[in-house]
């Protein structure tokens, strides 16, 4: 004859935290380990032919200039990094109406208040469409 155990309450809720937390583990560990897939949620496409050496096309529903400079194609965010304010370009450079920062056609600030650049975008080109990702880049 098989004797038959029982589990209290208080055991059966630890395994199943332990259980949880496993699975947890292995989701962690998994993402950590992926790459990320080059897709993404998409913010702007632009025809690569629309945007001028040297230039930028703005989306102003979107806060973003697509950029080409030297062959390269970039997105910027028109948000400034130190409260918010929508940034304009200004000759070769932005600033920020709100509080006078100004930051360099590359992003980086010029002068503050703002201490940190502005946030770019990842951008991939493919059959002449530049497609402009929410993935901000580090």
């Amino acid at each position: 004859m098989t004797e038959q155990k029982s589990i209290s309450r208080r055991g059966f809720l630890g395994r199943l935290a332990a259980l949880a937390a496993s699975a947890f583990s292995l989701w962690f560990i998994y993402r950590f380990l992926t790459p990320a897939s080059s897709g993404g949620e998409i913010l702007v496409q632009a025809q690569e032919a629309d945007i001028p050496e040297g230039g930028a096309v703005i989306f102003p529903d979107k806060n973003i200039a697509v950029m080409r400079m030297d062959g390269a194609v970039s997105a910027m965010s028109l948000v400034c990094t130190h409260l918010g304010c929508t940034i304009a370009l200004d000759g070769d450079r932005f600033a920020c109406p709100c509080h006078g920062s100004i930051f360099a056609l590359d992003g980086t600030v010029i002068k503050g208040p703002a201490e940190r650049r502005l946030d770019t975008y990842r951008t991939e080109t493919a059959d002449g469409m530049i497609t402009v990702f929410r993935q901000v880049n580090a």
